[in-house]
Formats: C-alpha cells, sequence, structure tokens
C-alpha cells in the first residue's frame, strides 16, 4: 500500500527537482529557449535534427530583438550573446568579468590539453598568455615561413610527380589534413614527416587521433562542457593516454638532441626554449606589415603578468603548447582550405580571378615561384576569398566565456540585466557571419564584400573571436591557408567530382565543421 502511494510521490517530487530552475529566466524578465524537463536544450544534441552549434545559437534566431537570450543545459542555466558590439565590450573594456572559458580540464587526466591556452583559466592563463605572445609576432611567422612554403612547394610537386603530370581525383579533407600534419609537425614538433608519400608514418597517425573532433572524442568535448563535474569525478580524460605519452616522448627527445648538439630551427620549440630561458621577446621595432596577416588577423591585446606570475617551462608545459599550435593549426586550417577549395570549385570565375593574381605574383618573384611572406600578405584578392570564406563557413562557430565576476548592462528594452558570477556565456560567431544585418545576401560567396574593408562590421566579423582571449595563432593559420592555396593553385586546377555534393550538406554529427559526404574533387595539372 505504501509503495501505491510512495512511488508517484517520489516521480513527483523528481519532476519538480527536475524543473525546478526552469524559472530562473522568466523571474528576470529575460527571453529564454524553452527546456526540455531535465535536459534543457542537450536532448537537441543527441536527436541530431541540426549542428550543435546551431542547437547552442537557437536564442539568437528565437529573439533578435533582444542583446541576449537564456538557454539550459541540463537545469543549469547560461546566456547566449546576440549583440557583437556586447560581445567585444565583455571581451575587452569589462574583460575582468570574462576572463576564463567553461571547459575546466583536468592536468592529472588531460596533462597536455589542460595546458594548452585555449583551456588554461586564471592566473596559469594569465602567464601562458603573456609567454606566448612574443612568438607569434610577425616576424616570428616570417621566420617559420621559410619551413612551410618549402614543404607546401615540395608537397604539390610530389603529388604531380605521383600521378604523373595527368588528371586525378582526391578527397581533398584528407589531403589538406595530411599537408597541414607535415607543416604543423615541422614547426610545432621539430619533426619531417611526408605524408603524402609515408601515408601510415606514426606522427600523421597520432596527429589523427589528438586533432580528431569528430565521433567519440568529439562528443566527450560536447558531454565535458555540459557535465564538467562528471568527468572531473570519474577522471575521464579527452585525449587518448597514448597519444599524451608520444607527443611528451617526442618533444622531450627533440628537446634534449637540441640542447646536447646546440642545434637552432625556426620553429615553437626553438621559440619556447627561449621562454624557458627567460629570453623570447617581442621585436620592439616589427614592421606593421608584418603585423598585418590580412583583414581577418586578430587584433592584438597586451596581457600583463601580475607580480609573482611567472610560468616555468618544462618539457610538458612545452609540450601543451606545441599540442595546442599543432590541433588549431591542423583543424582549423583544414576546415578553411576544405571550404575555400569548395567554393572555388562550385564558382570557378573566382577561381580565375585567385589563380590570375596569383601567376602574376609568380611573375614578379626572382626565382618565378617562391613568395616570401611579405609578398603573401599583399594580395588582396586571396585574402578577400580567405576572409570570405571565414565569414561564410567559421570553422569555430561557437566560442565561450565564464562569468568571473557580476557584470550588469542594458538590454534593448532599457531593462537592466545582471550576469551572475559562474554563469556559462556563449558567443555565436557563425550566427554573427551570416546574419543579413551585417553582411547583406550572407549565404552568397562574394569576396568583394571585402573588397573595401571599411564597410565590414568589424564587430560582427570575428572568425577568431575578439578580445584579450582571442585566437593567438591567428597569423600562423592565415599565413598556413594562403601559403596552400597559392602552391595548390600554382600547381592545380579544383573542379567538382560527381561525388561532391553541391550545394554541400553539413554533417550535423562533428563536433567541428565538415562536410557530410567529403569534398571530392578533380585536380587538373597546370603544366606549369
Amino acid at each position: 500500500m505504501f509503495l501505491l502511494w510512495a512511488l508517484p510521490v517520489a516521480l513527483y517530487l523528481f519532476y519538480r527537482w527536475g524543473v525546478a530552475t526552469y524559472d530562473y529566466f522568466e523571474k528576470r524578465n529575460i527571453p529564454f529557449v524553452k527546456p526540455v524537463p531535465f535536459l534543457g536544450q542537450v536532448w537537441s544534441f543527441f536527436t541530431q535534427d541540426k549542428h550543435a552549434v546551431d542547437i547552442a545559437s537557437e536564442g539568437y534566431y528565437q529573439f533578435p530583438n533582444s542583446r541576449i537570450s537564456g538557454v539550459f543545459s541540463l537545469r543549469t542555466p547560461g546566456y547566449v550573446v546576440h549583440d557583437p558590439a556586447l560581445y567585444k565590450q565583455m571581451a575587452i573594456k569589462d574583460f575582468d568579468h570574462f576572463t576564463d572559458h567553461v571547459t575546466d580540464i583536468s592536468v592529472e587526466n588531460d596533462p597536455l590539453l589542460a595546458r594548452s591556452l585555449f583551456f588554461t583559466n586564471g592566473s596559469h592563463w594569465r602567464q601562458h598568455r603573456s609567454g606566448l605572445s612574443p612568438a607569434f609576432t610577425g616576424s616570428k611567422m616570417r621566420s617559420m615561413f621559410v619551413l612551410l612554403s618549402k614543404s607546401a612547394s615540395d608537397a604539390m610537386q610530389r603529388l604531380n610527380a605521383h600521378y604523373g603530370g595527368k588528371n586525378f581525383t582526391m578527397e581533398l579533407r584528407d589531403l589538406y589534413s595530411r599537408l597541414g600534419n607535415d607543416l604543423m609537425t615541422s614547426i610545432s614538433f621539430g619533426v619531417e614527416v611526408d605524408s603524402l608519400t609515408d601515408r601510415d608514418n606514426e606522427f600523421f597517425v597520432q596527429g589523427k587521433r589528438l586533432a580528431k573532433v569528430d565521433g567519440i572524442p568529439g562528443l566527450k568535448f560536447l558531454l565535458s562542457a555540459i557535465l564538467p563535474e562528471v568527468f572531473k569525478r570519474l577522471n575521464i580524460g579527452l585525449m587518448y593516454k597514448d597519444v599524451n605519452e608520444f607527443y611528451l616522448e617526442a618533444v622531450s627527445k627533440n628537446i634534449r638532441y637540441r640542447e646536447t648538439t646546440n642545434t637552432t630551427r625556426p620553429d615553437f620549440i626553438h621559440l619556447l626554449l627561449q621562454a624557458r630561458k627567460n629570453i623570447l621577446s617581442s621585436e620592439k621595432h616589427d614592421d606593421e606589415a608584418l603585423q598585418d596577416a590580412g583583414f581577418s588577423t586578430a587584433e592584438t591585446h597586451a596581457v600583463e603578468q601580475k607580480e609573482g606570475d611567472k610560468l616555468t617551462w618544462d618539457d610538458v608545459d612545452i609540450t601543451g603548447a606545441s599540442a595546442s599550435f599543432f590541433f588549431g593549426g591542423i583543424e582549423t586550417t583544414t576546415t578553411l582550405l576544405c571550404f575555400a577549395s569548395y567554393e572555388l570549385a562550385v564558382n570557378p570565375e573566382i577561381q580565375d580571378r585567385l589563380r590570375t593574381e596569383i601567376d602574376e605574383t609568380r611573375e614578379s618573384l626572382p626565382d618565378g615561384k617562391t613568395p616570401t611572406y611579405e609578398v603573401l600578405q599583399k594580395m588582396k584578392y586571396m585574402d578577400m576569398v580567405v576572409s570570405e570564406t571565414l565569414r561564410r563557413w567559421t570553422p569555430l562557430g561557437l566560442t565561450n566565456r565564464k562569468c568571473t565576476k557580476d557584470y550588469t548592462f542594458t538590454n534593448t528594452d532599457g531593462t537592466r540585466i545582471t550576469i551572475e558570477r559562474g554563469m556559462n556565456i556563449s558567443i555565436p560567431l557563425k550566427s554573427f557571419h551570416l546574419d543579413e544585418k551585417f553582411f547583406p545576401d550572407p549565404l552568397r560567396f562574394y569576396p568583394e564584400r571585402f573588397e573595401d574593408s571599411s564597410k565590414i562590421n568589424s564587430d560582427a566579423f570575428v572568425p577568431f573571436g575578439t578580445g584579450l582571449r582571442n585566437c593567438i595563432g591567428s597569423r600562423l593559420a592565415l599565413m598556413q591557408a594562403k601559403c596552400i592555396l597559392f602552391n595548390m593553385l600554382s600547381n592545380f586546377i579544383i573542379e567538382p567530382n560527381t561525388k561532391l555534393t553541391i550545394p554541400i550538406e553539413i554533417d550535423k554529427k562533428t563536433a567541428g565543421l565538415n562536410s557530410k559526404r567529403g569534398f571530392w574533387m578533380n585536380l587538373t595539372p597546370r603544366g606549369t
């Protein structure tokens, strides 16, 4: 008899607990996405009707007249920022209220990932950012460009020779991930590999596992942001343990070799070893032209170290930093190159105009083929194509912040809103880029919109984020993408293969941005 009434009461109480927080935004007169009991918006991640970025950004479209909206992850309330100007204010002027990212990764479970710049928080982030900033100046990028340019040029020649100068078909994500792996292995870990010929070399195999953002690793990343305490309590790591061990051993061995043989090489390990010795610094007279890697370059903001804050660059810290450069350099750049190639293939007139600029640039070079870092930055149409690709197909469509100190601002209707300390904030970069208020005819791939940069709303165009926690590697990503495109179009004409889906169909199962059916292209050697 007792169970007859106890069970319904228990279920009712459990239900009430599950929805108890769902009046959070209603009490504060803030518009919010209606949550599913117990799950909030999380249920939509598993039904896969939409991509994860679009699900997290639903409030942006439901409430276009509000600067912000509410959302629930399970029972936990959070915010989505709708106003690019508000995001900029949070990221720069009021940065001390939003210093951290949401994800809190355990150093014990993920020794490399937890030491990467994106995932560090608090004073540890400040130490890392101020210590690493000198490694990403224009002059440092110019030094690395020599390695990068040679690697890209040699790879294209090997590719052409492999197919005997004849037409061939390739899935470009595989090609660009292999090129990216070789480039980033060279400048991040100081090791030369050839993943086009030696297709299963250890650095490529482990690199794919390190940079994997779909399948189980992608799901773990999503869940770690939703259920961080569960991951901590159960000691669940986001990266494979043997991948951590592989890169730590590879970098430690490389460091020991350099120190015993007094070897130097213009790559990140060299720069981080300089940081270890406290001799890494920015050039005081760095040429302004070197600092500008194109319109998409993230603005540099000085991050001051507080007194007593100083990072000791142990081998594991150097490996963690190198791994984060590697991850960012492969995943973001590969995505950028894939979608740029797709647009060039389906818009041959744009490809022809870009190739004309490349050919004219090559004719002006002393050796007729190898551009310098400065020459690449002066290619205006190349920059327009890359910028438009980043707008139309934003590789990182969503970023986040955690409120570290209560923050009050005024909404569009004049009401005052206070974001409480500890609340998670999502910034829908993709939504900004595809909003017709900022970019007319937003779904059209139209590089000419960047011809006059003064007409671009710089608050709304933020492919690498904005403020003090923007992407420190924007120059590296742009340099790498432009260098590969330069070499690709110098050697090949890109055309759609019959296996390419037009218009492209986005894979909704991956945490990153990818095509569901691949980027299949016909490549025709130019014979030059």
